[in-house]
């Protein structure tokens, strides 16, 4: 068994990452470190405490002719029991999936609801765990 432990993230496609950071900044006063922005790579930050946005470049446009659409929902879950449970629950109701994939601070595991929605089951690592 696993609990899902809220949302991870909400990833926005963007044409523009910098300007939609400045929005973010300057309209809905979000501290965003502009100068930390790298052309092509992703921004995240903090609404609150607990709500994480990333901001990823997207320059094709979606089926409604806008960019503007999340992309996916990440949620966390806290150990590697739950994640493993979940792709064996995956396996077992043949779903499709990606993952569970190895990043430098997580391992991610990726499939969709019956609509299409993109969905990400995500542990963090922490300081304790090997790279092997």
């Amino acid at each position: 068994m696993f609990q899902l432990q809220g949302v991870h993230h909400i990833a926005l496609n963007c044409r523009n990452v910098m300007n939609v950071a400045r929005f973010f900044q300057e309209i809905l006063e979000v501290p965003i470190s502009l100068e930390q922005i790298v052309d092509g790579n992703p921004v995240y930050f903090y609404v609150g405490s607990h709500t994480r946005i990333g901001l990823h470049p997207c320059s094709k446009e979606l089926n409604n002719g806008s960019v503007g659409h999340v992309d996916h929902i990440a949620f966390s879950v806290q150990t590697r029991d739950e994640l493993d449970y979940l792709v064996d629950k995956l396996e077992a109701c043949n779903i499709c999936y990606r993952g569970p994939i190895e990043r430098p601070t997580s391992y991610n595991l990726y499939f969709e609801t019956p609509d299409g929605h993109h969905l990400e089951v995500r542990l963090d690592k922490d300081e304790n765990d090997d790279d092997a």
